[in-house]
């Protein structure tokens, strides 16, 4: 029985399954809204929100704003975007698969 083949497509499918911010960025929003606070302060409200969900993310400088970044096995799995402009913050939540997003998306709405 040759072991390499199946080895070697296990080895694809975990590359594959990986996504960046770019990947999961492309995809169609799971939320969207805007408020009048500063992106700082909406997004230090959601990342407060998603550890109470025991959802740790990351926080990354963007132009003109910040985005929070949760990490899975497989890569990248949610993106959250907050830029400001004219005193205006907009916010944007991406992830790779909607269905898991619900909890989330619902912290960063009440933010707003």
């Amino acid at each position: 029985m040759n072991f390499r083949a199946p080895v070697a497509i296990a080895g694809l499918l975990i590359l594959a399954g990986c996504a960046s911010v770019k990947d999961v960025a492309k995809r169609e929003p799971v939320f969207f809204g805007s408020t009048t606070r500063t992106a700082a302060d909406y997004v230090q409200c959601v990342d407060s929100a998603w550890k109470g969900l025991d959802t740790q993310a990351i926080r990354q400088p963007i132009h003109n704003g910040y985005q929070l970044v949760v990490e899975g096995m497989a890569g990248v799995e949610v993106v959250l975007k907050a830029e400001t402009w004219k005193g205006k913050t907009e916010a944007k939540m991406y992830t790779r698969v909607p269905r898991l997003s619900t909890a989330l998306a619902e912290a960063a709405n009440l933010c707003l």
